[in-house]
């Protein structure tokens, strides 16, 4: 009667549909018995993984990107980001879990941007008949940050919705089914009262999402994946409801193991995004997630392929198509002790014309292109296990062929790193 309940839960669990990245699916039994190898706290039948992060902190020349032209405002920053996860098994074919993620962002200067904000997701998974892996969440993810590249200063974001699979697994590992989604989006400008909230205005929507998806083992602990899939784009004010759009997407490539001396993800696809609006500009071309880490004896080796559209918050520009790419290099002076090194560039174009203001007047930009590069080095030293602290210098710049958007950056900041 127990495992009735529960698979009746897990059910309710997936009655809303929600949208799973394609290259981050693990079987249910890879997934049970991580779980069970883990080292972690027990509480009774509960298994509890905790972990902390520092994200963010240090010294921000520019917290707000300001171009050139302004005076930037400078000031100490922090983010304090515990996470704890929770696991509950249910004989072999049951997964109850909970993911609680609370973080504090603190500046010294800037008090109104001191926020705490609070993340949780609970979910279920449920084996049926040993081949069909059954699973869904709710999650509420609420953050203080940069939510996409273009955006100049931190805004709070929240996330809510549903996501759910059915998928049917061989005893290999290879797995094939749907998996769908629902996603409320909100935004708000800490820093200005809620009448001023542009962001909200332009960017607050509802997301559903449904796919097919493919994965086939190979190697040991590899996938080779496919996808294919829509999303219905509905936003919510009332003067932006002009954006409203649909997209469909194709996506391929390899999922490399969570840990070893290759990890990550190659991926690549197709899109067509398309207004529903009569007369704007679609966008139909290729996309890009990847990103994969190799380490060889001293020296580690990252590199990260981003290319997607992503709707603008400057409510006359619609949406602009960013392309970005980053390579790291690390290398271990000592078992304990390595160097490290990134550069990232990107470019952001804008398909449609539209005006900016710039000094009290608008300007009217067409075929903009915006770049920014970010260059990085520090050191890094391990402290327990994989765990380590690690201290680095980060100069960002961007130019911009609209007015008003050349921005300098410098930040000195340290961190916790888990990749030793």
């Amino acid at each position: 009667m127990k495992k009735l309940g529960f698979l009746a839960v897990a059910l309710w669990l997936t009655a809303a549909s929600g949208r799973l990245a394609a290259q981050t699916y693990r079987t249910y039994q890879d997934e049970f018995d991580d779980i069970r190898a883990r080292s972690g706290l027990r509480f009774g039948p509960l298994r509890v993984f905790p972990s902390l992060r520092f994200p963010n902190l240090g010294y921000d020349s520019n917290i707000f990107f300001r171009p050139k032209e302004d005076v930037a405002v400078a000031d100490w920053t922090g983010t304090l980001a515990p996470e704890v996860q929770g696991y509950w098994l249910l004989g072999s074919s049951i997964i109850v879990s909970f993911t609680e993620r609370p973080e504090y962002t603190y500046y010294l200067r800037e008090r109104g941007l001191r926020t705490l904000t609070n993340s949780f997701i609970p979910g279920a998974r449920v084996l049926l008949l040993r081949r069909l892996a059954l699973s869904g969440d709710y999650h509420f993810l609420r953050q203080l940050r940069r939510s996409f590249s273009e955006f100049g200063e931190p805004v709070k974001d929240t996330r809510k919705g549903w996501n759910a699979r059915l998928f049917f697994e061989t005893p290999r590992g290879t797995a094939l089914g749907l998996s769908g989604s629902l996603d409320d989006f909100r935004y708000t400008n800490p820093s200005l009262p809620d009448p001023e909230n542009n962001y909200a205005r332009a960017l607050d929507r509802r997301e559903r999402a449904a796919a097919f998806e493919v994965y086939y083992r190979v190697f040991s602990r590899s996938h080779l994946f496919g996808r294919v899939g829509g999303t219905d784009y509905a936003f919510l004010d009332p003067t932006s409801t002009w954006r409203n759009a649909r997209s469909w997407e194709v996506m391929g490539g390899i999922q490399l193991p969570l840990s070893g001396r290759a990890v990550g993800t190659l991926a690549l696809g197709y899109k067509k995004f398309i207004p529903e609006t009569e007369g704007r500009t679609k966008f139909s071309g290729l996309v890009a997630d990847t990103d994969l880490a190799l380490r060889a004896g001293r020296v580690g080796i990252s590199l990260a392929l981003t290319r997607d559209s992503y709707f603008s918050y400057i409510e006359a520009a619609y949406y602009y198509v960013e392309n970005r790419f980053r390579g790291g290099l690390t290398y271990y002076l000592l078992p304990f002790l390595r160097l490290e090194g990134n550069c990232q560039f990107g470019e952001w174009r804008y398909p449609e014309p539209h005006e900016v203001w710039f000094h009290g007047a608008p300007y009217l930009v067409t075929n903009r292109r915006d770049r920014n590069r970010v260059l990085s080095a520090g050191l890094a030293v391990r402290v327990s296990g994989r765990a380590g602290f690690s201290v680095s210098y980060n100069f960002y710049r961007r130019t911009s062929t609209a007015p008003g958007f050349d921005i300098d950056r410098n930040f000195v900041g340290a961190a916790l790193a888990y990749d030793f």
